[in-house]
């Protein structure tokens, strides 16, 4: 029997490895503001939560600044980090296999949607997804995952919350998850960890995409 059918997925660090367009863009930012640039390992922590609470939280950039860093940061990321990115194994066709099972998949990520596009165009993967949900590319929704959730089921229709479940890679996934009220995975592949992962309830956790085909089941018999 089927378990799930609609699976919402964050988009950095869960659908597409990302992290190295984003690490180069976040140095970039930095140094075009005259500012310390950290190392690329210690810029991981940006991956996953909104892009302005990064810059304040992490790295106490004052908020009347933080545009303007996150002007740098799109500038270059628009014209190369973009690129630079790679899906992870076998998600395509384990997506593919889960369309062809009549599950609806979509997209909530704090990610900017038109760059959430502008990805899955370069990469080949937009008809791979029945909704796409992101933030606004001027950052002025500052949207709870919770909420970019929410918005997602609705578009997809997904009216029944025990037949939705989301898949990420961080903390920030697992909560949105248990603020909507579904349950969630966390993927090993991206930029969280298994403690992470248990510390914030995920109800999965798997090592790689086929094992996503092993928890949604393989009918609705």
């Amino acid at each position: 029997m089927r378990r799930y059918d609609y699976l919402i997925f964050d988009f950095d660090g869960t659908v597409v490895d990302t992290g190295e367009g984003i690490l180069k863009s976040l140095q970039f930012a930095f140094l075009d503001q005259g500012d310390r640039v950290p190392d690329l390992s210690d810029l991981r922590k940006f991956i996953g939560p909104p892009i302005y609470y990064s810059f304040t939280a992490f790295y106490g950039v004052p908020e009347e600044r933080v545009a303007d860093y996150i002007k740098s940061y799109r500038a270059r990321y628009r014209e190369k980090g973009v690129f630079e990115c790679a899906p992870y194994p076998a998600m395509a066709e384990t997506l593919q296999t889960l369309r062809r099972r009549g599950v609806k998949l979509g997209i909530a990520s704090s990610k900017p949607q038109t760059l959430i596009y502008d990805v899955m165009r370069h990469l080949g993967i937009t008809d791979l997804f029945d909704a796409v949900v992101g933030t606004a590319v001027d950052d002025s929704r500052h949207a709870s995952k919770t909420d970019l959730i929410e918005d997602c089921m609705a578009k997809l229709g997904a009216a029944d919350k025990r037949r939705v479940l989301m898949v990420g890679d961080r903390l920030y996934d697992l909560d949105g998850a248990a603020g909507a009220g579904v349950d969630s995975c966390g993927v090993l592949f991206g930029y969280g960890s298994e403690a992470e992962f248990r510390e914030h309830n995920a109800t999965y956790i798997i090592a790689d995409y086929p094992a996503l085909l092993v928890i949604v089941g393989d009918s609705d018999t």
